[in-house]
């Protein structure tokens, strides 16, 4: 929990220090969701940015798990499992996934308590443990 805090932490508000901020895709041919297309508006955020996520769902998705990798300034912190369908709450989907094209868009902002580097890696699971996606934010403060 206190990872999936910090995370949210470090996605909550920020000033003029960030100097780089980006999203990646790091899907292969066998995750669930294809054709992952990611973007952050503004690139650099301010106060506030919006996080777009776009692809293709495979199937149907009625529960599953998001997982967190997070680095900061090069130290690893404990992974954190969430809750799936709590976790996407915030945004403008939610459970069951349906099959087909699937947008999201969810609000966020940096700290500006913060200095150096942070890496979170957060890869969305179904109820057998196929991967759905993976996404890859790379913030420099």
């Amino acid at each position: 929990m206190l990872t999936k805090i910090l995370l949210f932490s470090l996605l909550q508000t920020i000033y003029s220090v960030v100097t780089k901020f980006s999203v990646t895709s790091c899907e292969t041919n066998t995750d669930l969701m294809q054709d992952v297309i990611l973007s952050v508006v503004p690139e650099l955020p301010q106060t506030d940015y919006t996080l777009y996520l776009n692809g293709d769902l495979n199937k149907v998705i009625n529960k599953g798990t998001s997982n967190y990798a997070i680095t900061y300034n090069f130290i690893p912190l404990s992974p954190t499992i969430e809750d799936l369908c709590a976790d996407i709450k915030e945004s403008n989907i939610s459970c069951p996934l349906t099959s087909g094209p699937l947008a999201s868009e969810s609000k966020g902002k940096i700290p500006d308590n913060l200095s150096g580097s942070v890496t979170i890696k957060n890869e969305w699971y179904d109820e057998e443990q196929k991967r759905i996606l993976c996404m890859l934010f790379n913030i420099k403060l």
